[in-house]
């Protein structure tokens, strides 16, 4: 049995252009996560180091960590992260890292669909503004000002782009 589906999303790109973003660090930096001391080093462990990359099939398997694959449905392409469940089944289960990866799905997204090729900066601050997407655990919303702004349990996270 393969592993669960945790995170499906919908990119208003073609393939190449989603598996670049994926692939390049500097690409990856103007999506993944958010301005930090480590980010750099995070990026290169997760998409380099800690995966294999099938450039063909355009998917990153990160072993017992699970994988990210990309299917291409003409100028759209479908990002799916699995992981395997734990004992229980996922349903019910709030998972830090299954969240995460929402998150920054939601932020290639974003970047890809809105910013293309554009720096991107980080701040922490009032959510508000039309609704993006919508999760059991976050919620993301666009501001009148073009930010995407994820709210989680933990944090409120913006995306900004110049």
């Amino acid at each position: 049995m393969s592993d669960p589906v945790i995170v499906e999303v919908v990119i208003a790109a073609p393939v190449d252009v989603v598996w670049r973003a994926m692939r390049d660090p500097a690409e990856i930096r103007r999506w993944f996560g958010w301005e930090s001391e480590q980010l750099d080093e995070e990026i290169r462990f997760i998409f380099a180091e800690a995966t294999t990359a099938d450039d063909e099939a355009h998917v990153l398997d990160g072993g017992e960590h699970g994988a990210i694959a990309l299917e291409a449905q003409g100028d759209r392409t479908v990002v799916r992260i699995t992981r395997a469940a734990p004992a229980g089944g996922w349903e019910g289960v709030y998972d830090e890292v299954n969240e995460g990866w929402l998150t920054f799905f939601q932020q290639l997204r974003f970047y890809l669909e809105r910013h293309p090729g554009r720096e991107r900066r980080t701040v922490h601050i009032e959510a508000g503004g039309e609704e993006w997407y919508r999760s059991e655990h976050q919620v993301g919303t666009v501001r009148e000002d073009g930010a995407l702004v994820i709210r989680t349990r933990e944090r409120v996270i913006v995306s900004e782009y110049s």
